[in-house]
């Protein structure tokens, strides 16, 4: 063998291929999920050989992990624009709460990925280290509506954390009814129902305030 580092025209061919490799995961996870999705069907959906993927991933579970990965990076990045845009506290809570509905609303798919995650914190099927990397990644997340709790409260953090972990739940809750279109079953608007949320959130929260 040469030695040689590879040539710039193989670097990009090989940055090209996992690429081309993600975007096809990422449609056969949307229709297989994890379970049901192979590297085999992978490899066809991205036309190329199986044998071409492993140079880039060890498996099915880590690219599951980088979609998924990249989905909450686009989560944070679009929930984290809209609350520096706020100009006080309670504004900033608002816009996190409703950047959560706004980015899952249109992105049906990407929240198919995050609740796997969501669900347990444990997903199925993916190893210890793909699954403290996706929980950092949904710890910060976290983060961001703590961080809006406390500009708003004196809470303890056992008190935060609670208020975070039912504030996701309502929102996915209410995202599921929307994108199964139960709501129209129970009709109720979505939309409508978000924002009596985070009125009635924040009156709750104005009533608990120090005077």
């Amino acid at each position: 063998m040469s030695g040689r580092a590879p040539s710039g025209r193989a670097v990009v061919s090989g940055e090209a291929r996992r690429e081309s490799v993600l975007q096809a995961a990422r449609r056969v996870f949307e229709e297989k999920g994890l379970d049901g999705a192979s590297i085999r069907l992978i490899a066809q959906a991205a036309g190329c050989t199986t044998g071409s993927i492993y140079p880039h991933f060890q498996g099915k579970e880590e690219i599951y992990a980088e979609v998924l990965s990249r989905s909450l990076v686009d989560y944070e990045r679009f929930v984290t624009a809209r609350i520096v845009k706020a100009g006080s506290p309670a504004a900033r809570l608002e816009a996190a709460l409703t950047a959560h509905f706004d980015f899952y609303e249109t992105r049906a798919d990407d929240m198919s990925l995050a609740l796997y995650l969501v669900n347990g914190l444990k997903p199925r099927g993916l190893t210890r280290e793909l699954d403290a990397r996706l929980n950092g990644q949904l710890q910060d997340i976290q983060a961001l509506f703590a961080t809006c709790l406390r500009e708003l409260t004196a809470w303890p953090e056992t008190e935060i954390d609670d208020e975070v972990g039912a504030q996701l739940a309502m929102l996915f809750g209410l995202l599921t009814l929307h994108h199964t279109r139960r709501t129209r079953t129970l009709r109720v608007d979505a939309r409508a129902l978000l924002l009596r949320h985070v009125r009635l959130t924040l009156e709750r929260l104005r009533a608990v305030l120090p005077a």
